[in-house]
């Protein structure tokens, strides 16, 4: 799991990675336009972009909730979006902050989670 929660983040993909463009576009659109021209973005009070990787589909998300409660399984999700090769999954915890998690719509995806994201999948 890779977490974005400043525009220079982006540095830890590859700008060969697949996931490279989306991370950057939802950046520029959710990160940047709040970010002061000093260069700081409050991600705890308007949360991040969450990239989720290989192995990451049934753990406890205990870097985001340290309770280990939640996993991509049992979010109560606000919608998600198949964009581009990538799951666009929305958390809102109020009217301020909210998590985008980007999935890869990849083989690697268990049963369960492809079938929760296409559950939930905007159309």
């Amino acid at each position: 799991m890779l977490q974005f929660k400043h525009p220079s983040d982006i540095s830890q993909l590859s700008p060969t990675d697949p996931a490279h463009l989306t991370i950057q576009d939802l950046i520029s659109r959710l990160i940047t336009p709040l970010t002061s021209p000093e260069g700081i973005y409050d991600h705890e009070a308007y949360g991040w972009i969450v990239l989720i990787q290989e192995g990451d589909l049934e753990n406890p998300l205990t870097d985001i909730w340290p309770d280990g409660e939640w996993t991509l399984l049992n979010i109560p999700w606000e919608g998600i979006l198949l964009r581009d090769g990538f799951f666009q999954a929305i958390y809102l915890a109020n009217n301020d902050f909210g998590l985008v998690f980007v999935i890869p719509d990849e083989e690697w995806l268990t049963p369960e989670a492809r079938s929760m994201l296409e559950e939930h999948l905007d159309p």
